[in-house]
């Protein structure tokens, strides 16, 4: 009788156990732990991405002038990186230079992320001996350099910038990013496209379509266009867009800045627009969460 009491004691224990090991297992999926941060169930991912157009060099933005110290956008965009801790982040109007100065000034600040750069002109003069002035994409993943993938745009709509007597043409484009986040593959780009060239996005839907349809793509930029421009339908068939219920004005008075996710990856999505005094474009700061 003693062995049978004890036998059916010790199973009795062994079921406790398991079923405490299990609810354990449960919280930890919701809660925060000691020395953890709070996150979604397994299998999603919640990517954070910060959009800006830095007005680096224009005129309008005299206290930038390719400059990356206190009080310009560059300091001001390492300040909501290092608060909001983004995956990716895209920038827009950004000289060659104050890109460097980006990745040095969030390495200092404890939020290290690697990137890639392209220019579509080389005559802005206060970016430097370069004269270098376009886009960046950055990701706390590697960005390896054999991975970037520039295609600059067929349509130009004519755009030229003149500066001391010499007159380019200028030549925007897509700029990604293949890199991991959270350990998985994510392509991550920004495009700055020309408000008269509306083909522009169509070139954008065309090339993010030929990516591989297993992998997750992050679309950010100044499209220079509102939410009605019938091209910006190009776009909005293929992406979700994560502030699409709200029409907040990004620059001017309008909104013609965006953050998109590839929609068959897109569980849910959520943006804000913030204004900050450094830039005459808003500050975009979304979430993605992506579907396992």
């Amino acid at each position: 009788m003693r062995n049978g009491l004890a036998a059916w004691g010790t199973a009795v224990v062994a079921a406790v156990a398991v079923l405490l090991a299990t609810l354990l297992v449960l919280l930890g999926t919701l809660f925060v732990l000691p020395g953890g941060k709070a996150g979604p169930a397994k299998g999603s991912r919640v990517v954070r991405v910060l959009q800006y157009n830095l007005c680096g060099a224009a005129a309008g933005c005299p206290w930038n002038a390719g400059g990356s110290g206190r009080g310009t956008s560059v300091a001001r965009l390492v300040e909501s990186a290092v608060r909001s801790e983004p995956d990716i982040v895209t920038v827009n109007e950004i000289c060659l230079t104050q890109y460097a100065a980006l990745k040095e000034q969030l390495a200092r600040a404890g939020w290290r992320m690697d990137g890639t750069y392209a220019s579509s002109q080389d005559n802005v003069p206060a970016c430097g001996r370069t004269g270098r002035f376009g886009s960046a994409v950055l990701s706390r993943g590697d960005v390896p350099d054999g991975r970037q993938d520039y295609r600059p745009f067929t349509h130009t709509g004519g755009e030229t910038y003149t500066n001391g007597g010499r007159t380019v043409l200028v030549h925007r484009g897509l700029l990604c990013a293949h890199t991991h986040v959270q350990g998985e593959r994510l392509v991550a780009c920004t495009a700055h496209t020309y408000s008269k060239a509306p083909e522009q996005l169509r070139e954008i839907r065309d090339w993010t379509a030929a990516l591989p349809r297993s992998v997750p793509v992050v679309l950010a930029g100044d499209l220079n266009l509102p939410p009605d421009a019938p091209a910006l339908s190009l776009l909005t068939r293929r992406f979700t867009e994560a502030d699409r219920a709200d029409d907040e004005p990004t620059a001017g008075g309008r909104k013609i800045d965006y953050l998109f996710a590839g929609r068959r990856h897109v569980r849910s999505a959520g943006a804000d627009a913030v204004k900050y005094p450094e830039s005459d474009h808003a500050l975009l700061e979304g979430t993605f969460r992506l579907t396992p």
